[in-house]
């Protein structure tokens, strides 16, 4: 079956839900892909931030293969060895006072019963939990409460109440890029938004604050220093658990195990998914004990959740992460990327801004330096240059102009370098 064969009977039985790039992917290996023609590009998307130790890690294949031969699944009614060797290691390389987890499957299911959790956590205390507060621009999945939650109308559209819950508001994002503000006074004033936005848009019940460090499908946005600090404080004078989403900046994507600890954060809960299981489908949301002691037995429950395979693979990755010094590189060759396409900006006035951390990094192209006007067209050409040339790259951001590079973390200088000629010749073919 050769690749147009493959795609016209995918069109006629999968329920196509998203536009896919067509191409027929069959072998990964690294930080290389190869379709069914074998062709061969170099990744720098990594399934969406998911493979961040690489393409079929040997390790990682050895550890689905023993584990398989032992025990597949039981359900989450069962111990097994696995998962509770996972969830130990999670307590040790979470923020401090993030202890009990429970696992699910996905970055969606994570953020679900995180809110489950806070709304337990409310009515243990004798209260409704009636509001949650989430980022404008943000993303926390697409099912049920996480795409009440995700601050993006394009997701919305056509689903009404589905995909707007009672309750739920949407504060300012610090997103500066186009703020006329000072960067530290434009981040303390969307921290105090939040204030605001309790005071006039709920009845001050909160169950929850919830937003990503680093906003990834809204374009990479990194919030300025200065909001970290005041919105920390203004949460707990207000005694509202804050929920960080670490489920596409963890797992070393940004040069830190964890996106927070750039700013020393300590949530009350935190989701994970993406890189934690190296391509498994894996999840969690760690809390602290205070919020976990809510939980009475038949809250929680998950049929494939904690699956025997898939923990011994994230245990697995959390030490490949570790020995062979993968956090590392990823601030390393994040920075041969920042210092060159910094260089690059100075050529291609269709380069607006270059932000991010490790290798989680966005390039926001406009059509006008001065007015900011964002380049979605010219952004698409820059991608399907790049495909062409043999390179994988993601785009994204509100206004779909945003250039994301989130290769796997073992992505070698060379392949870097590669990969910025690719980029430097694509934006001046554009």
């Amino acid at each position: 079956m050769n690749s147009e064969e493959l795609m016209k009977k995918d069109k006629e039985f999968f329920v196509q839900g998203y536009t896919r790039v067509p191409i027929v992917l069959t072998e990964g290996k690294g930080a290389v892909l190869t379709d069914i023609n074998g062709k061969e590009y170099i990744d720098c998307f990594a399934g969406i931030a998911v493979s961040n130790v690489g393409h079929a890690h040997e390790r990682l294949v050895q550890a689905a293969t023993t584990q398989m031969k032992k025990l597949i699944h039981t359900s989450g009614r069962f111990f097994t060895i696995p998962q509770t060797l996972l969830v130990e290691k999670l307590a040790e390389i979470t923020p401090t006072g993030l202890r009990h987890t429970y696992l699910c499957n996905s970055g969606t299911e994570a953020v679900e019963n995180a809110v489950k959790l806070v709304k337990k956590y409310a009515y243990s205390r004798g209260k409704p939990g009636g509001a949650l507060i989430a980022l404008e621009c943000s993303f926390h999945g697409r099912l049920g409460y996480s795409l009440c939650l995700t601050g993006q109308s394009k997701y919305k559209k056509g689903f009404d109440t589905y995909a707007n819950a009672p309750g739920i508001v949407h504060a300012p994002v610090p997103y500066s890029y186009r703020s006329k503000l000072d960067e530290d006074e434009f981040g303390i004033e969307c921290a105090l938004a939040i204030e605001k936005t309790i005071d006039r848009h709920t009845a001050g019940d909160v169950a929850a604050f919830i937003m990503e460090p680093i906003l990834g499908e809204g374009g990479i946005i990194v919030p300025p220093d200065s909001y970290f600090e005041t919105l920390t404080k203004i949460l707990k004078e207000r005694d509202i658990p804050f929920i960080l989403d670490e489920v596409q900046s963890g797992f070393g994507r940004t040069g830190k195990f964890f996106a927070g600890e750039y700013w020393n954060l300590n949530p009350d809960l935190m989701t994970m998914a993406k890189g934690m299981g190296g391509g498994m489908p894996i999840a969690a949301v760690i809390a602290t004990s205070k919020i976990a002691n809510s939980v009475v037995s038949g809250d929680f429950f998950s049929t494939y959740g904690g699956n025997p395979v898939c923990s011994a693979v994230s245990l697995e990755n959390i030490n490949i992460l570790h020995d062979e010094n993968l956090i590392q590189n990823s601030a390393n060759i994040g920075k041969v990327f920042f210092d060159s396409l910094l260089d690059l900006q100075k050529k291609h006035s269709l380069i607006g801004e270059v932000r991010g951390k490790g290798l989680m990094i966005g390039i926001e192209l406009v059509t006008d330096l001065d007015t900011k006007k964002p380049a979605p067209e010219q952004t698409k050409k820059v991608v399907n240059k790049l495909q062409s040339e043999g390179v994988i790259i993601g785009l994204g951001g509100i206004y779909g102009n945003v250039l994301r590079l989130q290769p796997p973390l073992c992505l070698s200088e060379d392949q870097a370098i590669t990969v910025l000629e690719k980029l430097d010749e694509g934006l001046r073919n554009v």
